[in-house]
């Protein structure tokens, strides 16, 4: 065989044994896996010839060391034209966020959920990652199912994940301005496992303690590094009681996402956040019945002063009106207007317990305007005109907050000495700032 040949059948041999054989790379250059020739700097090899090998990289969205082609070895990546990490559809930008990406997900599924009738799409487990923080995943959650209910977040493919990001409760309004947050349950204290690429079962088990806060901004927890997951699930241990009685066990979670440890620069941009989903709202009640004699006070505690006791014998056949509803952090108390037998009306506060009332269908009672009321001894238990005289005189001028205007009238609040009252005065009366609803109630 002629020199020539045998030289270019070197050359072929080396590069053959180079593309198969890793390489030392060192900071002065690279060693030539064919000959052994060290401190190379150049594509080829000084001694022999042979190719110098390509650099190897790792995938951000699965993790896989050492590739060296185009695309990821494991997951199928493709390697940016930089040489750097790879971009990836699975992963996705968070808005501020320049070294954490969120992790896209393949499917959710819960242990279940809370069926709506009239919108069957209303709580199902994918309410809970869809980009919309007004909506959720509502299930059941009593305290005998501790560890029985789950949702759990599939990756599809093979991810890392570091971190979990939740949005506790259910961050909404209705269309009636009720906050939906605290009426339902909220998960208190969640156990997330994993499941790996190639197992059935979940493990790695990590506790978290979310705290009680509406509308402030992501819970961020971090789970420590796992890789080549393919499922992670949120398991629920105890809860934050509702409010509302019938919704005291309706878990909600709003929002979940799970976070690697990436460059933003290496995902997809973020998706615009979706418009808030508003549900159609209970309607108001319009006439309910009484549970026992009703004692009542100007406003929503003991605190206020108390117009009076009424229907002490005839109370199981009258009805009155429910206008409103508060939460003082013991008790509901709810608004009622009624007649006293034909004489003069009110429109006045009762706790819950003594009507016959569907808590859920009644809307908040928020006030609505602030500024200050001037001197006067015409104050009424409601607007004017049919309701009575409440026979407290208001010295000088004060500050209020104000609930409503009606009729020439307006509902304030104010202190006067030890007690606390809400009385309707004249309009002319008063000087306030509705903000920019100049309607009040009506």
């Amino acid at each position: 065989m002629k020199k020539a040949a045998i030289r270019l059948f070197a050359v072929m041999l080396a590069v053959t044994i180079v593309l198969g054989t890793a390489c030392a790379f060192a900071d002065g250059g690279w060693d030539c896996a064919a000959c052994g020739q060290s401190g190379n700097t150049g594509n080829f090899c000084s001694n022999c010839g042979a190719a110098r090998p390509a650099a190897d990289w790792t995938c951000s969205n699965c993790g896989q060391k050492g590739n060296t082609g185009k695309f990821c070895s494991n997951c199928g990546a493709a390697k940016p034209a930089s040489g750097g990490q790879a971009v990836s559809e699975w992963l996705e930008q968070i808005p501020g966020e320049t070294g954490r990406v969120k992790v896209i997900l393949q499917g959710v599924e819960a242990s279940g959920y809370i069926v709506n009738k009239k919108n069957p799409d209303k709580w199902l487990p994918k309410n809970a990652a869809d980009n919309d923080q007004s909506t959720c995943w509502q299930v059941k959650f009593k305290d005998s199912q501790k560890g029985k209910v789950w949702i759990q977040l599939n990756t599809g493919k093979e991810k890392t994940v570091d971190e979990i990001w939740l949005k506790n409760g259910f961050w909404a309004y209705n269309d009636k301005g009720i906050d939906q947050y605290y009426i339902n349950a909220r998960a208190k204290s969640v156990r997330v496992s994993f499941l790996y690429s190639g197992e059935t079962v979940f493990r790695d088990e990590v506790t978290l303690s979310l705290k009680d806060e509406v509308f402030t901004d992501w819970q961020r927890f971090s789970l420590g590094h796992h890789e080549k997951v393919s499922a992670v699930r949120v398991t629920v241990y105890s809860k934050y009681k509702g409010k509302e009685k019938s919704c005291e066990n309706d878990l909600c979670l709003s929002e979940v996402m799970l976070v690697q440890h990436a460059s933003a620069a290496n995902a997809k941009q973020a998706q615009a956040v979706k418009p808030a989903t508003v549900y159609e709202s209970n309607p108001a009640i319009t006439g309910a019945g009484l549970l026992m004699r009703l004692s009542t006070r100007s406003g929503p505690g003991t605190e206020y002063d108390e117009p009076g006791t009424f229907f002490g014998d005839t109370w199981q056949q009258q009805n009155v009106k429910v206008l409103g509803k508060h939460w003082d952090g013991s008790i509901w108390w709810v608004l009622v207007d009624f007649s006293n037998n034909g004489k003069a009306s009110y429109r006045v506060w009762t706790g819950l317990k003594r009507v016959d009332v569907d808590i859920s269908k009644v809307k908040e009672y928020n006030p609505k305007g602030q500024g200050t009321v001037n001197a006067t001894s015409e104050t009424y238990r409601g607007p004017g005109g049919k309701y009575a005289r409440a026979k407290v005189t208001i010295n000088g001028w004060k500050d209020v907050e104000a609930f409503a205007r009606e009729k020439g009238y307006v509902e304030i609040e104010f202190q006067q000495g030890s007690k606390w009252y809400r009385l309707w005065v004249p309009e002319s009366e008063t000087s306030i700032d509705w903000g920019t609803d100049n309607s009040g109630n009506k």
